[in-house]
């Protein structure tokens, strides 16, 4: 499908074709209580028009405590490949895993992908990140990817506990002439959307200044995934924006 993103800056642009094909990593909830079994799902596809696609094994998964501490999992032993309904009609393969935080905290679950072919002939090796927040506020700050030759993405506002029209901030650390420069920002819908909006309203975009922060608003409740994108490599996190009670 192509799409004309928006750039949230001062000024809204029409920006040329572009393919969003994005990695989703996405427990069944997003918060949990201490000893509580959470299952989680990678799939890769179009999060807003919920169309999925393959996605090849997993390079990586690791978890950070509360703590700080980083931890890999074992792929192999860890995660199961499942079957989802894909975007052609046909099955499509998407991979499992479940967590029992032992203390409460916050968790971050980072997940490295193989080497993802693109529409638009372009190859990304992607990280995607993930907080599971377990009952007290304590440890969202580590959220980030552990491994050294990976993309950074971290926030810079608490990843939950956000409400419809809150503002978003992150940072992109390490901002050279050869780093992203933008932002992609998609909602997540857990079902085909029958009547999609005009493109500009599926993927936005947001400026990383010249010191690696960026900015935006999530404007509705849902899973929001927001994606830092460089020449190789991209790096999403997914942040949970809560209803209005």
């Amino acid at each position: 499908m192509r799409r004309y993103p928006i750039v949230l800056a001062a000024l809204l642009l029409s920006t040329p074709f572009n393919f969003a094909h994005y990695s989703m990593l996405l427990p069944d909830k997003p918060w949990a209580e201490k000893g509580e079994k959470i299952t989680f799902t990678y799939q890769f596809g179009h999060p807003f028009e919920h169309e999925l696609f393959d996605a090849p094994k997993p390079a990586g998964l690791a978890v950070i405590s509360p703590k700080g501490k980083s931890q890999m999992m074992d792929v192999e032993k860890t995660m199961s490949p499942i079957q989802k309904d894909g975007a052609d009609g046909k099955k499509v393969t998407a991979w499992q895993f479940a967590f029992t935080p032992p203390e409460r905290g916050d968790y971050t679950f980072a997940l490295r992908t193989a080497k993802l072919k693109h529409d638009e002939n372009k190859v990304y090796e992607d990280v995607v990140m993930v907080v599971l927040h377990v009952q007290t506020q304590n440890g969202w700050e580590y959220a980030g990817a552990p491994w050294r030759d990976a993309p950074k993405l971290h926030p810079l506002t608490r990843p939950y506990g956000l409400l419809p029209g809150m503002v978003f901030s992150g940072e992109v650390p390490a901002l050279d002439k050869s780093g992203a420069r933008m932002v992609e920002i998609e909602k997540y819908n857990p079902r085909p959307m029958r009547n999609l909006p005009p493109d500009e309203l599926i993927t936005f975009k947001s400026k990383i200044a010249d010191h690696g922060m960026f900015v935006t608003t999530l404007p509705s409740a849902g899973w929001w995934g927001l994606t830092a994108v460089w020449e190789e490599q991209r790096a999403t996190l997914w942040v949970h924006v809560d209803e209005k009670k």
